[in-house]
C-alpha cells in the first residue's frame, strides 16, 4: 500500500538533511543541502567514536556505560543538525544494536533521553543503502559486488549500474573477528591471518556462488576499513575516492602487517587508529575477495550514510512532482512553522494509504476527505514551534489563522480540527471548536482524526520506515499488515487506536 516522502519545501534547491549511522566501533552524522537535479552539498560532518562493541555484557547485551554512549553522540549530532538548519536526525543503527538483545529498549530509552531515535535496520537494508550510496561515489557497470565491512558485520551485495539485487549480511565485522582471535605469542599476526581467512571462507562458502566473478564483474569495497587500506597502498593527498586496486597487492599488506607488532601497525600511513583492528579486518576483505575470484577491486566513500541521504532525496523528488497548488501551500506552511519534514510527510502517507484501504473496504467518506486528511497529516505538530505542551491545540490554532490558500473556510476549520485530535483527547461535545461544527463535519472529523492518530502512531519513532502493506476487514474488526515499523511504533499504534476502535471497529496489527 506504501508511504509518503519525506520532505517540505515547495522546492528541492536549499533543503537541509541529517543523517546518521550507528556502528559498532563508531557513529557518523552527515548534514547536506539538496542542489538541482537530485545531487547534494555536504555542509557538515561529525564522527563519534561510541565504541559500542566494547561495551557489551556477557550475553551480548548493550551495557549502561554503551548506552551513555549513543545518548551523548546523538544529543551532539541534534544539536549540530539544528544549528546547520537541517531539522531532525534521521539515524539508522546497525550491528551493534541489531544483534543485542536489549537493542529495542536501549533505543526506546536513548529516544526518551535525547529525542533522536535510533532506529535498528536489517543487515539486508543496510546492504541495500550502502550500495546506493556506493552508486552516487563511483561509477558502477552492469554487474557489480559490493563487501561493506564494519565493525560487527559484513555486507555483500550484488547489482546493477543503480540498484542492488541480492543482499548478504555475514556477522564477520573487523572488531567482531579482532575480539575472536586475539593476537597472542611471536606468530601472532600470522596465526590471526589463518584464523580469520579459515572462519571468513567457512561462512561465506555456502553462499559464494551468488556473488561470484562473472569475468566482468566490478567489486566494490566501501568503509572505513577499506578507505585506510586504499590510503595505505597509494599514499597521496586528498581523496581516495574511486582508487583501483589488486588483491594481490592487498594479499602483500596484509602479509607485511602481520610481521609487525600490533602496536606499529597504527603508526603506518593511512591506519592511524585502526592497529588493533586493522589486520582482521584487511584479512577478512581479503579471503572473501579471494574466495569470490576478485583480481582487483575499486574503493567508494560513498557507503550507507551516502545511501540514506540518496534515498530521501528521490523521494523528495518523486513527491515534490505530484504537489497541487493547495498541497504546495500546506508544505509552505509546514515550513514557516518548522515542522519536522520527515515526520509529517510519512504520516501524511500512511493516512492516505489507511483512508485507500478504508474506501477499498467499502467505508464512505466524502470527496473533501483525501485533501483534508492530507493537510492535517502535514501540518498536525505545527504548535511543536509554540510549545511541547498541548502542542496539539497550538497547531490548531495557528492552521486556522495562518492564511492556508486553496481551501474554503470550512476546509480550513476540518483540517485545524483534525490535526488537534491527533494526540490526547479525543472530540468531545464539551469542546467548543468541535460542538460548533455541523454534525456531519462533527462525524466526518471523528473518522479523519481516527485514521490520522493511528498514522502517527505508526511512525512514533520518526523512524520513517514503516510501509503499509494491507488493510482488510476480518469477522470483529479491522487487521492491518504493515513492514519496517520498530518497536516503537507498534507500541504507538495501539496506544492510538482508541478512536478508530470507536468509528470503525477493533484494531489488529500485524507486522510481515
Amino acid at each position: 500500500m506504501g508511504k509518503g516522502g519525506p520532505y517540505k519545501c515547495t522546492s528541492l534547491g536549499g533543503m537541509r538533511v541529517a543523517v546518521a549511522d550507528v556502528g559498532t566501533n563508531s557513529s557518523h552524522l552527515l548534514i547536506a543541502e539538496a542542489l538541482a537535479g537530485g545531487e547534494y552539498r555536504v555542509l557538515d560532518a561529525l564522527k563519534d567514536r561510541t565504541r559500542l562493541g566494547e561495551c557489551l555484557g556477557p550475553g551480548g547485551e548493550l551495557t549502561p556505560e554503551g548506552e551513555d554512549r549513543l545518548a551523548s553522540a546523538l544529543t551532539r549530532f541534534r544539536e549540530l543538525a539544528a544549528s546547520a538548519g537541517a531539522g531532525e536526525v534521521r539515524v539508522y543503527a546497525t550491528s551493534a544494536l541489531r544483534e543485542a538483545p536489549n537493542g529495542p529498549e536501549v533505543a526506546a530509552r536513548v529516544r526518551e533521553r535525547t529525542g533522536v531515535y535510533p532506529a535498528i535496520i536489517s543487515g539486508e537494508r543496510e546492504g541495500e543503502l550502502t550500495y546506493r550510496g556506493a552508486a552516487r561515489a563511483v561509477e558502477l557497470g552492469p554487474d557489480n559486488v559490493l563487501l561493506d565491512l564494519g565493525g560487527g558485520s559484513l555486507e555483500l551485495v550484488r547489482g546493477d549500474a543503480h540498484t542492488a539485487g541480492d543482499v548478504l549480511s555475514l556477522p564477520l565485522g573487523a572488531i567482531r573477528m579482532s575480539l575472536a582471535f586475539p593476537e597472542k605469542g611471536k606468530q601472532a599476526g600470522r596465526e590471526v591471518v589463518r584464523e580469520v581467512t579459515a572462519t571468513v571462507q567457512r561462512a561465506l562458502a555456502p553462499h559464494a556462488e551468488r556473488f561470484q566473478n562473472r569475468g566482468q564483474t566490478q567489486f566494490v569495497l566501501s568503509s572505513g576499513t577499506a578507505e585506510a587500506l586504499a590510503a595505505a597502498l597509494s599514499p597521496r593527498a586528498g581523496s581516495v575516492n574511486g582508487s583501483r586496486l589488486s588483491v594481490a597487492a592487498l594479499g602483500d599488506l596484509i602479509s607485511r602487517l602481520a610481521r609487525l607488532p600490533r602496536a606499529e601497525r597504527g603508526a603506518l600511513p593511512g591506519l592511524e587508529r585502526r592497529g588493533e583492528t586493522i589486520l582482521a579486518g584487511l584479512s577478512t576483505l581479503h579471503a572473501a575477495l579471494t574466495l569470490l575470484e576478485a583480481e582487483t577491486f575499486t574503493v567508494s566513500e560513498g557507503a550507507l550514510r551516502e545511501g540514506m541521504l540518496a534515498e530521501q532525496l528521490e523521494r523528495a523528488s518523486t513527491y515534490q512532482a505530484g504537489l497541487s497548488t493547495r498541497q504546495r501551500s500546506v508544505l509552505a506552511l509546514a515550513e514557516r512553522f518548522g515542522v519536522s519534514s520527515a515526520h509529517a510527510e510519512q504520516v501524511a502517507g500512511l493516512s492516505r494509504a489507511l483512508l485507500t484501504g478504508l474506501q477499498a473496504a467499502g467505508e464512505r467518506l466524502p470527496q473533501e476527505a483525501r485533501s483534508v486528511l492530507t493537510a492535517a497529516a502535514a501540518l498536525h505538530e505545527a504548535g511543536q514551534i509554540v510549545s511541547q505542551s498541548s502542542h496539539h491545540k497550538h497547531s490548531a490554532y495557528l492552521i486556522q489563522h495562518a492564511g492556508l490558500r486553496g481551501f474554503s473556510p470550512r476546509e480550513v476549520d476540518l483540517i485545524a480540527q483534525v490535526a488537534r485530535y491527533h494526540r490526547k483527547s479525543a472530540p468531545k461535545a464539551s469542546h467548543p471548536a468541535y460542538a460548533a461544527l455541523p454534525e456531519a463535519d462533527r462525524a466526518l472529523l471523528r473518522r479523519l482524526a481516527a485514521i490520522l492518530r493511528v498514522a502517527d502512531g505508526l511512525d512514533r519513532a520518526h523512524a520513517g520506515n514503516t510501509e503499509l502493506r494491507a488493510l482488510r476487514r476480518v469477522k470483529d474488526g479491522w487487521e492491518l499488515e504493515v513492514s519496517g515499523a520498530t518497536p516503537l511504533d507498534l507500541a504507538g499504534v495501539g496506544e492510538k487506536a482508541d478512536l478508530w476502535e470507536k468509528e470503525y471497529g477493533p484494531l489488529r496489527v500485524r507486522q510481515v
